[in-house]
């Protein structure tokens, strides 16, 4: 799995598992599945959905989803992927 490095908030970067990663064209913006190895149960992962920008060459920026309709955007968008479209 490709690892990608973050920028937390307090400046601080950390290395984590990038699953996935998709534009959403019509509100021109970039995301990504990411996971930074944690279990939720046996066999189940935590997983973050982030949007994500590039700040310097190779060091990613995330910023959350809190606007309801981007985030119905990005779950339609993933839903799509999941069914080949």
């Amino acid at each position: 799995m490709k690892k990608i490095t973050v920028q937390n908030m307090d400046g601080t970067t950390e290395e984590v598992d990038l699953i996935s990663s998709f534009p959403v064209k019509d509100i021109n913006r970039n995301f990504a599945i990411l996971s930074r190895g944690e279990t939720l149960s046996e066999g189940m992962r935590k997983v973050y959905i982030s949007e994500v920008i590039e700040e310097s060459p190779g060091i990613y920026k995330l910023i959350g989803i809190s606007d309801e309709s981007v985030w119905d955007r990005v779950k339609q968008a993933m839903k799509e992927i999941v069914q080949g479209g």
